[in-house]
């Protein structure tokens, strides 16, 4: 097969985007951010992001003593500052 009968196929290969939200976590775990997690129960969890997937955070507390938060357990967060 020539390269231009390969050129009419399309590509298996899909660029992966960041979404703005995912940017905004890495930028947060990268900078070693404190945040406050209010979790759906009230609970207020403060701490920086370790790691994060799709499903939990894992978050080190001032004492370094580490969380991990699932995802649909946390209401929303913001900076603790």
């Amino acid at each position: 097969m020539e390269l231009n009968e390969l050129s009419r196929f399309p590509s298996t290969h899909v660029e992966e985007r960041i979404s703005p939200h995912e940017s905004e976590i890495i930028k947060y775990r990268d900078n070693r951010t404190n945040l406050v997690f209010t979790l759906t129960n009230g609970e207020k969890i403060t701490g920086a992001i370790r790691w994060y997937d799709n499903v939990s955070i894992r978050v080190v507390q001032d004492d370094r003593s580490e969380l991990t938060l699932m995802c649909s357990a946390i209401g929303y967060y913001r900076t603790s500052q």
